[in-house]
């Protein structure tokens, strides 16, 4: 997959990701949050069993297998639960502006860690993105408060970051469904005593309930992570990432349409910043010394 066919398919994972926000909070009325974490990676996992059957995903090598298994729990496990008890806890604007971390972390990590560098045109464009964050969340009408409770978020943020460089390094070994579907297989495997949990708030739920953790685990889970993990094997970790900042403003569009939340003038101002400035880091972000893209399956 080239650079340009890589980043098209990561808007198309922004697109599916971005209805989650809509969808979790539908279902953490009905579920608590971790196991509503437990129930979204169980369909996911349960979603690829087949696919992984039919393609014969195998199992990796062994000198991976550790590598594997903690990026599932830290990119599902620990990400999902962090996120969803954190949206019980801190308000969404605030919410949204702490997991907008996540860019700038990947590009911290993908420094370290996979010798990936951005120009200085990417790190404005990454500025500039949060920035448009920011407007966006002040469009939003809750205000923006920051307490302890906050810092589950801003660790949601940094577990999807190392979960993005992980499945970089990964994807150059794997193909990405491989990759996805082993990180899934290891969540579900760490939620197992959360399930025992499920069966009373399963059995009290109404049909919107499960809804959102089945649309979750197949669409925005099994569709979205396996989506990104194609994205991340054809183009630089911190070039896809930042496609991530495009999700406020359309989250806020599809909350518009499916749970009739006006947008702002912020919010579409936010979302024109943001926008510029994806392009910018997409454009010019990169460095030309920087490790070509992994090899796509």
């Amino acid at each position: 997959m080239g650079s340009r066919a890589a980043l098209v398919t990561a808007f198309a994972t922004i697109i599916v990701w971005s209805s989650a926000y809509s969808a979790a909070r539908v279902g953490l009325r009905h579920f608590d949050p971790i196991v509503f974490s437990a129930l979204r990676n169980v369909a996911a996992a349960v979603t690829l069993a087949p696919i992984a059957l039919s393609l014969r995903v195998g199992l990796p090598a062994r000198g991976d297998r550790w590598k594997v298994f903690g990026s599932g729990v830290v990119g599902m496990t620990v990400y999902h639960s962090l996120l969803n008890v954190g949206l019980g806890v801190v308000e969404s604007a605030s919410a949204a502006l702490l997991i907008a971390l996540s860019p700038i972390l990947v590009a911290l990590m993908s420094m370290q860690y996979i010798g990936e560098r951005l120009t200085s045109w990417g790190w404005i464009g990454l500025g500039a993105a949060f920035l448009g964050v920011v407007v966006v969340s002040l469009g939003q009408g809750s205000g923006i408060r920051f307490g302890l409770s906050s810092l589950l978020v801003v660790l949601a943020a940094a577990a999807h970051a190392g979960y993005i460089v992980m499945t970089k390094k990964l994807t150059s070994i794997y193909r990405p469904v491989q990759v996805v579907t082993w990180a899934f297989w290891s969540a579900a495997l760490t939620f197992i005593p959360v399930l025992f949990r499920a069966v009373a708030q399963l059995s009290a739920a109404p049909a919107e309930g499960y809804f959102a953790f089945v649309y979750l685990g197949v669409g925005a889970s099994a569709l979205g992570f396996v989506l990104w993990a194609r994205a991340l094997a054809g183009a630089p970790a911190s070039v896809v990432a930042s496609a991530l900042y495009v999700t406020p403003p359309l989250s806020a569009l599809i909350g518009w349409v499916w749970l009739d939340e006006q947008p702002t003038l912020w919010m579409l101002a936010g979302g024109m910043i943001i926008l510029s400035a994806v392009f910018l880091v997409m454009r010019k972000g990169m460095a030309p010394t920087c490790p070509g893209p992994a090899v796509s399956a």
